[in-house]
């Protein structure tokens, strides 16, 4: 018989009395809300086999505090960590292999104010860090190219610097991170999503040099200046949006 190598789906759902999760050698898989409710409280250590963990993991673990994903790591499933309210630290080893952040991943860890991204990393799904309220720096790699919708809703990001690359920021993307005063949009993004930056009431400046395929509506209040170039489609989005501009 072959040794057990992988945690199956729903296997210590809700079994509050799990303070600890030991995982085999050689575990490849954990299984979709395999430790979903439990009241985990140490560190899960990850062997370096590990490649793939399902959606909604370890959602609901109110007590878990970091999180170390090995570099072995391919996928994370949607709302793995959703409402670990107690966790502070997510950190992706280097050599990740994981190229993407799930939707809902991250929804509500209210703690959460610092993560380590792959370095290869191509999108952030729809509500990855949603209501992330200790959220105040992140670094982006140069290699994403979509921030999906709400991923980074209402998180006080302070300072924000969007890679080179970048295509696609989606609906909402950074709807009401309240911290934010300056922004600029990399000329790579061919997608601004309605209400990208709207709700951020202290953003002073969204510059944006260039004219972006599809802009959605109101992507910013209408105290925030947009500096673009005069005569531009973004200086006729303006006049109709009803936004101050200035002109570079």
């Amino acid at each position: 018989m072959q040794p057990r190598r992988d945690i199956d789906d729903y296997c210590y759902k809700g079994n509050r009395k799990l303070k600890e999760a030991v995982l085999p050698p050689n575990c490849k898989i954990i299984g979709r809300e395999a430790f979903a409710n439990s009241q985990i409280r140490k560190l899960v250590t990850f062997p370096k086999t590990l490649e793939e963990i399902r959606d909604g993991a370890f959602s609901e673990n109110r007590c878990l505090k970091e999180v170390i994903f090995p570099a072995s790591v391919e996928s994370v499933g949607a709302y793995c960590y959703k409402n670990c309210t107690a966790l502070k630290t997510v950190k992706f080893e280097a050599g990740s292999k994981c190229r993407r952040i799930p939707e809902s991943c991250f929804h509500s860890c209210t703690q959460l104010s610092s993560v380590v991204f792959p370095k290869n990393l191509k999108s952030i799904r729809s509500r990855a860090f949603y209501r992330c309220k200790e959220l105040k720096e992140i670094t982006l790699p140069d290699t994403l190219t979509k921030i999906g919708a709400e991923a980074f809703y209402f998180c006080p990001i302070e300072t924000l610097e969007l890679p080179e690359g970048l295509q696609k920021l989606d609906h909402k993307a950074f709807f009401g991170c309240k911290k934010l005063r300056k922004v600029y949009i990399p000329e790579s993004v061919t997608y601004l999503g309605e209400e990208a930056f709207h709700g951020c009431n202290w953003l002073e400046y969204l510059e944006i040099h260039h004219d972006p395929e599809y802009i959605g509506t109101r992507i910013v209040n209408k105290n925030c200046t947009i500096r673009c170039k005069k005569g531009s489609k973004m200086d006729a989005y303006c006049e109709v949006q009803g936004l101050q501009r200035e002109y570079i």
